[in-house]
Order: C-alpha cells, then sequence, then structure tokens
C-alpha cells in the first residue's frame, strides 16, 4: 500500500492556464507592476504571491478576488488524471491526498464539480499552514494531520513542491514538467503513466 500525496494545480487538473490568467488580471487591475513568469510561482500560496507586491492583509484581499476571477471559469478546466484510474489506485488499497497551495474553496470547487471528493482521505489547502512550499511544511501538516506512516511518495510539477517534499523528506514524484525532471527522485512526462507503472504495477 502507498501514501500517494498529490500536489493538486497542475498535477491532477490543468489548472495552469486559469490561474495564470487570473494572476495576469489581478496585476494589471490592480497596479501591482509586472507579472513576469507563472513558473516562478507555481505552488506557492495565492496570499503569499502577493505579500511580495502589497502589505499582508491587502494581499488576503486580492487573493480572495484572484479566486473568485478564476471559479468564474471552472468549468473550463481540463483534468489531466484519469479518474478511472484514480479509483482502481483507491480500490487497490492506496490511500490518496491532495497537498496544494491553492484555497480550499478552488480545489474543492473542481472535486465536488467531478464528484472526486470521497476518493481522498485528507485534502490539506493553503488554509491549513503557515509558510508555503518549498517549506516542508504542507507535508509536514499532511503526515502529522492523517497520521501517515509506512510507504509515501508525493507528486509535484513545480520546483517549488519537489524542493518542498524533499525538505520534508518524501520520495518526490516529478510530472508533467521537463524542468524538474532532474531534481525529483523519478519522473513521468504523464501523470496516468505514474499511476499505471508506478502504483498499480510496481507497488500494485
Amino acid at each position: 500500500m502507498l501514501n500517494i500525496l498529490f500536489d493538486f494545480d497542475g498535477t491532477l487538473f490543468d489548472t495552469d492556464k486559469a490561474h495564470e490568467a487570473a494572476f495576469r488580471y489581478m496585476f494589471e487591475t490592480y497596479n501591482l507592476g509586472e507579472f513576469g513568469s507563472y513558473e516562478q510561482i507555481k505552488g506557492i500560496r495565492t496570499k503569499d504571491v502577493f505579500s511580495k507586491y502589497v502589505e499582508r492583509q491587502r494581499a488576503v484581499k486580492l487573493a480572495s478576488k484572484k479566486t473568485r476571477y478564476y471559479l468564474e471559469n471552472i468549468k473550463k478546466i481540463n483534468a489531466l488524471v484519469r479518474f478511472d484510474l484514480l479509483r482502481e489506485a483507491k480500490k487497490a488499497g492506496n490511500r490518496l491526498f491532495i497537498v496544494s497551495g491553492g484555497s480550499k474553496k478552488s480545489i474543492y470547487s473542481l472535486l465536488e464539480l467531478h464528484k472526486l471528493v470521497s476518493l481522498f482521505d485528507g485534502v490539506v489547502t493553503s488554509n491549513d499552514y503557515n509558510r508555503s512550499k518549498p517549506d516542508p511544511e504542507p507535508f509536514l501538516y499532511c503526515l502529522e494531520k492523517y497520521n501517515i506512516n509506512g510507504n509515501i511518495v508525493g507528486v509535484e510539477d513545480s520546483a517549488a513542491g519537489v524542493e518542498s517534499l524533499k525538505n520534508a523528506n518524501i520520495y518526490a514524484v516529478g510530472i508533467h514538467n521537463d524542468l524538474i525532471r532532474d531534481s525529483a527522485d523519478l519522473f513521468y512526462s504523464d501523470i496516468n503513466d505514474f499511476i499505471k507503472n508506478y502504483v498499480l504495477i510496481e507497488n500494485g
């Protein structure tokens, strides 16, 4: 049995474009300066991103507005993972978790839309911890809250996420993003190949 700690954005769902569009909208609308590269902020809590440009209280308000803008387009977001493979992994006795820098509202909105909530044994969102990835706190919080031990792997698509896993001494599986191929302990170009080959075959 595996305990699999999945990142959410860019890992389970193709949310990157929607999040990037929402960030760019916020930066332009509220004159926060040049947005730059989305890759540099992937995996980091939204309010922590805005905190680099404005004081904390305003950053929290901007994060809330950004989430509302993002959710307006939620039905256009495609899944990267095959739901049948997630169900098969769950049926095989594995425990599935989500550890994300996204807000509780944005994550549960997608999970509920696709009727996936019951598949996961636990969900950790930006509302649950104080320090964003690459700090290990998000994953350590998940391990403690859900009493996770034994065989543990984390699945991430961002550099901050892989670093967070390694800082938490968790085996880091990188997916989708060639920029993390060398830093991850194991890499798959497609999350579905990871589930089919690593979870269901090698550890099935």
